[in-house]
């Protein structure tokens, strides 16, 4: 009888502890992030815009959970709302999203930002889509952004990251390959790392070992790499000759524009190989005459030389698709306007 009972009890303090040890493995479970089908988002009120789809097959979304206040916020909205300018005919969707009411999210705007801002704005003060993101996460480090590609999250960090915007370009044509990114991380620390010791050799051979592993992909480290040749070698002709061999590697059109964007318009180039960026631009006019001619015209307004600018850009905008033409349009208007500020300036 005794051990009739001794069983019972002991299976009724099984049960027990069961029981109060369920809830904690919440705690065990792994955190929200890459490979993940992303939560719902439970926002009542939009200060700006819609709810993005966070499921569809084309272009990719940008979630960024911010707190009000933040210095780097102004920075951070630039950022995005350039890449939403550049990217939203391709399927590009970007939201913003912070824990107060919609009220105290609007004043937080200046005047400026709000005229210039394209990307969504959401208030989730109820903090149930902050709970199911960020807490889920279980990420501290604020601001948090996540990119979603065909229904995945396939990237979770800071938006501030400068290799974002190389990221987003590279999921919003579904070429986001985190597993890749992964590989080449401990590269590219090294390289890094090599470079602020100045053991310049040591660093090239890791950013070369980065981008063999796709030239296409890692084109953000192809510039990172020529920034560096730019800065600490002296003969100009070294970085000139690295980077027209690495275009050839870039073999894609849009590795290789992003390349000529990067020679003009990078602010952190300060003696800039214009002779070099033209005979990319002269390339690509070969293979896709719209980007080659944009590219070109992009170097002449970048010299004001606005007439040539605009008869490029103009050729480049007449031969567009569909899609790009806003974009070709756009461009046109500004050198337009900026050819008239000029002849206004002059006596």
């Amino acid at each position: 009888m005794f051990k009739k009972y001794l069983m019972t009890f002991q299976l009724v303090c099984v049960c027990a502890l069961a029981l109060f040890a369920a809830p904690a493995l919440g705690d065990d479970e792994d955190p929200l992030g890459v490979g993940n089908a992303p939560p719902a988002l439970q926002i009542v009120k939009y200060v700006r815009g819609d709810a993005p789809d966070l499921v569809k097959d084309v272009g990719c979304v940008v979630v960024v959970f911010f707190t009000l206040g933040d210095a780097k916020n102004s920075s951070m909205l630039s950022t995005l709302n350039s890449l939403h300018k550049e990217l939203a005919v391709k399927g590009l969707q970007v939201l913003l999203v912070a824990k107060d009411k919609p009220e105290d999210i609007s004043k937080s705007f200046s005047k400026a930002e709000k005229n210039s801002m394209t990307i969504s704005v959401g208030a989730d003060d109820s903090e149930a889509t902050w709970r199911l993101w960020v807490d889920a996460a279980k990420q501290e480090k604020l601001p948090l952004g996540f990119i979603l590609s065909r229904g995945k999250i396939v990237w979770v960090g800071n938006p501030l990251d400068e290799t974002l915007p190389s990221i987003v370009r590279k999921a919003v044509m579904g070429k986001y390959d985190p597993q890749l990114q992964k590989k080449a991380q401990p590269m590219l620390d090294a390289a890094r790392k090599s470079l602020k010791v100045r053991n310049l050799n040591e660093a090239y051979k890791h950013f070369d070992e980065v981008i063999e592993l796709d030239p296409a992909f890692f084109v953000d480290v192809v510039m990172e790499r020529y920034k560096a040749t730019l800065k600490n070698e002296s003969d100009p002709k070294v970085p000139a000759e690295w980077i027209l061999k690495m275009v050839k590697k870039c073999a894609t059109v849009s590795a290789q524009i992003e390349i000529v964007n990067a020679m003009v318009l990078d602010p952190e180039i300060e003696k800039r190989d214009l002779e070099s960026a033209e005979l990319i631009a002269e390339s690509l006019a070969a293979k896709n005459p719209t980007i080659g001619l944009q590219a070109k015209a992009m170097i002449r307004a970048y010299k004001k030389d606005w007439s040539q600018a605009i008869d490029l850009q103009t050729d480049a905008w007449m031969g567009a698709t569909i899609l790009d033409k806003p974009m070709a349009k756009q461009r046109l208007d500004e050198y337009r306007a900026s050819a008239k500020n000029q002849n206004e300036k002059k006596p």
